[in-house]
């Protein structure tokens, strides 16, 4: 959702779609106590701190578990509408096995994979996923997608016409438009992009950058804010350099030792705390509407 920098990208979209935390800190997850530790702290594997799941917005979005029944039941009202054409469909099993990369709602926030990547995206975390149909199925699937809009173009399978999204776009439309809030889906996203860019000048963001940025400059790399080296030429060329990789691992390395993460993070938090108060009444209409989407999204799973 947020276009400030590449690595907030897509904010809204994480944002009404993520998991928030469970326990009692500020932001509705655990507390920061020990985050400015972290790097002292870490034994073998680093620890991983999340931020994007727990601000306060994100308890008016889908836990992992309810986007999981969601996704589920579109795959069980995908395989029906397939099976109208007489095709057999059993969706592949999701890849337990991919990781789940580091939050980077306010840049690099973990030290291998700025060792590693640099400030590319985490490789190992891309899922890879194939729809297990025959070549000739697949427009089925997904039928005229990628075509222009309201273009009249139709997609034929064996005789029959098919939905102009597809089985899988028509079953994603069927719960999105019994159940969908767009009104409260708006206000949500929007106090999360909000939150965001007024958080660049709060006056403790502001501090914590110019520390980070003194830090930097120490290693001998200028930057005024974290922002800066993601949108650095030389870092979005096919190959990560090692001035690139200095650079990030450098960049968590003063996000560390300044704390900005965790001030970061709570000014964030006060801020949306506030918009969510002026909002209370739309917010709670998306959750209620979160909540029967689910429910449904439940009963389809179960009844197959």
């Amino acid at each position: 959702m947020r276009r400030l920098a590449p690595a907030c990208l897509a904010l809204a979209a994480a944002l009404l779609g993520c998991s928030p935390g469970s326990s009692s800190g500020e932001g509705g997850g655990p507390a920061e106590a020990s985050e400015n530790s972290a790097a002292s702290s870490r034994p073998a594997a680093e620890r991983q701190v999340a931020y994007t799941d727990r601000l306060p917005i994100a308890r008016y979005s889908y836990t992992e578990a309810e986007n999981t029944a969601i996704e589920s039941a579109q795959q069980v009202l995908t395989r029906h509408c397939l099976r109208e054409y007489g095709i057999a469909y059993e969706p592949a099993k999701p890849d337990r096995d991919v990781p789940r990369p580091a939050d980077r709602r306010y840049g690099l926030s973990s030290a291998t994979e700025a060792a590693r990547f640099g400030y590319r995206p985490n490789s190992d975390a891309i899922r890879n996923e194939r729809i297990p149909l025959p070549e000739d199925a697949l427009p089925v699937f997904y039928g005229n997608r990628g075509a222009v809009p309201d273009g009249g173009e139709r997609v034929m399978y064996k005789g029959k016409e098919v939905p102009a999204d597809g089985c899988f776009g028509q079953s994603v439309k069927k719960l999105s438009k019994e159940y969908d809030e767009p009104a409260g889906s708006a206000v949500a996203s929007r106090i999360a992009t909000e939150g965001y860019t007024k958080s660049l000048n709060a006056s403790p963001v502001r501090e914590g950058f110019r520390k980070w940025s003194a830090c930097m400059q120490n290693s001998g790399f200028r930057y005024a804010s974290p922002m800066d080296p993601l949108n650095t030429p030389a870092f979005k060329g096919k190959t990560v350099s090692a001035k690139e990789t200095k650079t990030a691992i450098a960049d968590v390395r003063c996000k560390e030792e300044t704390g900005l993460l965790g001030i970061w993070f709570k000014a964030e938090s006060r801020i949306q705390k506030a918009d969510i108060e002026r909002n209370a009444k739309a917010l709670e209409g998306l959750r209620t509407a979160h909540h029967r989407k689910v429910e449904a999204a439940r009963r389809i799973v179960v009844e197959g």
